[in-house]
């Protein structure tokens, strides 16, 4: 196969109509819980790229991201980058996507989906003027060129930490995966959107504006909690993290403590800046936790 051959297929392979279609079937695997079948996906392109599915479907994200509608400029640029480099091996690296060709025959079982509006889960705009990519450095550039936001959401803010700007789109089981979360300082007021971090491990919210809680209630596989400086006086959410076992609530207004009781793993709590009563504290005495106050 000639390097002009090769790239006619991935021009062909790499259109917003395409990717579009894979990243459909891709999804609709996802919700229907088809872990098994994404796996096998992900080894028919073994050669070109890792891609890991566990039985809980982590993984998925980056199987989708080398999909996504929004990359296909990026592609296409690439591709032709290397052309007029005459490298066929880096060219060669872009044809994971040939190996999927048999996703029509997964594809062609959803036309019964055809009429359906999937906005809700299919959260990108389809209109070629919107698909824009943001390489490494122009991300550094956003990040040093904007401003902190006045009050955004997490997932918003999330956007803006990793692309400087809040246009594109980020489906929510892409947070699905990610273990860490550092989003200090980032003028968050409200923490919808990290209901989705399921496998959260560790997670950095400090310096924000959050008051509430609550939807980090199901995010049971948390160890590392860091909300210091925030407007936090309930910490009733807390008390279902049964894995965490460090969380620093340093200057919040926190009174009451009770939920901390209830996590076993809870090793070291930052309780500085907090107007606690002296009966609260006393009743952490004699719990091996240490406590800084």
């Amino acid at each position: 196969m000639t390097i002009t051959d090769l790239q006619r297929q991935l021009e062909a392979a790499y259109t917003i109509k395409n990717l579009n279609n894979i990243s459909l079937t891709l999804i609709n695997l996802y919700k229907n819980q088809q872990y098994a079948m994404l796996q096998k996906m992900g080894d028919m392109i073994s050669d070109f790229v890792n891609i890991e599915i566990s039985a809980e479907g982590k993984g998925f994200s980056k199987l989708i991201m080398l999909y996504h509608p929004d990359r296909a400029n990026y592609y296409l640029n690439e591709i032709k980058r290397h052309v007029e480099e005459n490298d066929f091996d880096g060219l060669l690296a872009f044809s994971h996507i040939l190996k999927l060709e048999r996703i029509e025959e997964i594809s062609n079982a959803l036309n019964s989906y055809e009429d359906l509006d999937y906005s809700p889960v299919y959260d990108w705009e389809m209109e070629t003027d919107g698909f824009t990519i943001v390489d490494d450095q122009e991300k550094k550039q956003a990040k040093t060129t904007s401003k902190r936001p006045v009050a955004v959401d997490f997932y918003d803010a999330l956007k803006i930490r990793h692309y400087g700007h809040t246009g594109i789109e980020f489906p929510s089981w892409y947070l699905e995966d990610i273990d860490e979360f550092e989003l200090s300082a980032s003028g968050i007021n409200d923490l919808d959107g990290v209901q989705y971090c399921i496998h959260a491990v560790s997670m950095d919210l400090s310096d924000n504006r959050i008051a509430d809680l609550s939807p980090l209630f199901g995010l049971d596989r948390l160890e590392e909690l860091n909300l210091a400086d925030n407007l936090i006086s309930d910490i009733d959410a807390i008390g279902n993290l049964v894995r965490l076992k460090y969380v620093n609530l340093a200057n919040n207004r926190i009174e009451d403590l009770s939920p901390l009781l209830e996590l076993e793993n809870l090793e070291q709590v930052v309780l500085t800046g907090n107007p606690i009563p002296p009966e609260q504290l006393k009743r952490f005495t004699d719990l091996e936790i240490k406590i800084s106050y």
